[in-house]
C-alpha cells in the first residue's frame, strides 16, 4: 500500500501527536498520506488536505484515529466504497480498533509490505419511513422509548411474518459485529464477527419469556411501532436519525455489501474477548 488516508475523532486527546508520528514515519519510509479536511486543520497540514467525501478514491486504506466510535463513522462513509479500513485506538475499550499506541511504526510497517488480512464484516440498513434511502449501521439499529419512563410497545416481523410483541424498554437488532456492543448489554450473544446473521434483543422486557432471536442473515426484519402516545427514537451505531409514532414501520435488511476492516495476524478474536472484556476469566479466592 503506497497511499494513506487519514481520518479522525478531531475532539480526542492525543490525534495531533498520533497524525504527526504517522506523517514522520510515511515521510522516511516513502509512502504518501492524505488527510481528512477537518483533521488537516486540527494538525496544521493543510497542503495535504482532501474533503472527506473524497478522501477514498485517493488512497488505497482508511487509517481512523480514534476509538470505536470513529471506526464506525468511517464505515458508515467509507464502507460502501469497498476501502479497507483500519483503526489506531485512542479511545477505552477500542473493540474494532485494531492497532495500539505503542504498536503504530510496527504496524504502518505491516501495512506498507501487505503483511494483513481483510475480514468482511455484514452491515445492515434501515428504511425509515420518514426517508427515500437507507441507512447502514456496522453494529445495530436500536429502537428505544428514549426519555419516557414507561414500557414501550412493538411488533416484530420477517419476512411479513408476525413473530411477536415486545413490552420492553427497547429493542437491539445486532450484526455479529454488534453482538459484543449493545446487544451484549441487552443479553444478547456473542456471535462470531465474521458470520452472518441478525440478532434482535428486547432490552428490559416485561417478562421473562422473551427473549435474543437469531434470524438469517437474508431475511428482511419489520419493527412497527404498537405504542399510543409514545414517540420511540431510532438509532444506528448509537447516533439517533429519527423517531417512529404509532403505526409507523423500520424495515431492516443485510445491505448489498461488508465493510472490509484490516486485520494483523497478532491477535485473534477470542484473545480480544479475553483481554478486554475479560470473558472467561476465573475469580481469585483466597487460600
Amino acid at each position: 500500500m503506497n497511499t494513506f488516508g487519514l481520518t479522525a475523532h478531531t475532539d480526542r486527546p492525543l490525534i495531533k501527536e498520533t497524525a504527526e508520528r504517522i506523517l514522520r514515519w510515511s515521510e522516511k519510509n516513502g509512502v504518501n498520506c492524505r488527510i481528512c479536511d477537518d483533521l488537516a486543520a486540527s494538525v496544521g497540514h493543510s497542503d495535504l488536505a482532501v474533503p472527506r467525501e473524497d478522501i477514498w478514491k485517493m488512497c488505497d486504506v482508511i487509517i481512523t484515529l480514534g476509538g470505536d466510535g470513529s471506526m464506525l463513522a468511517s464505515a458508515r462513509i467509507f464502507g460502501m466504497y469497498g476501502i479497507p479500513i483500519v483503526g489506531i485506538n485512542l479511545g477505552k475499550l477500542g473493540f474494532l480498533t485494531e492497532v495500539a499506541q505503542n504498536q503504530i511504526e510496527e504496524d504502518l510497517s505491516r501495512l506498507k509490505e501487505n503483511k494483513f488480512k481483510i475480514e468482511e464484516r455484514m452491515v445492515l440498513e434501515a428504511f425509515m419511513p420518514q426517508e427515500k434511502k437507507s441507512r447502514p449501521a456496522l453494529n445495530d439499529v436500536v429502537i428505544d422509548h428514549g426519555e419516557q419512563i414507561r414500557l414501550a410497545m412493538f411488533d416484530l416481523f420477517s419476512n411479513d411474518e408476525f413473530v411477536c410483541p415486545y413490552d420492553a424498554d427497547g429493542i437491539v437488532i445486532a450484526t455479529p459485529t454488534g453482538s459484543t456492543a449493545y446487544s451484549l448489554s441487552a443479553g444478547g450473544p456473542i456471535i462470531t464477527p465474521v458470520m452472518e446473521a441478525i440478532a434482535v434483543s428486547p432490552i428490559t422486557p416485561h417478562t421473562l419469556a422473551l427473549r435474543t432471536i437469531i434470524f438469517p442473515a437474508q431475511n428482511v426484519l419489520t419493527i412497527r411501532s404498537g405504542s399510543i402516545d409514545m414517540t420511540l427514537r431510532v438509532a444506528l451505531d448509537g447516533q439517533i436519525v429519527g423517531s417512529l409514532e404509532r403505526g409507523d414501520e423500520v424495515t431492516i435488511k443485510k445491505a448489498d455489501y461488508k465493510v472490509k476492516l484490516i486485520k494483523f495476524e497478532t491477535k485473534s478474536f477470542y484473545e480480544i474477548l479475553r483481554t478486554k472484556l475479560h470473558w472467561g476469566a476465573r475469580p481469585l479466592f483466597n487460600s
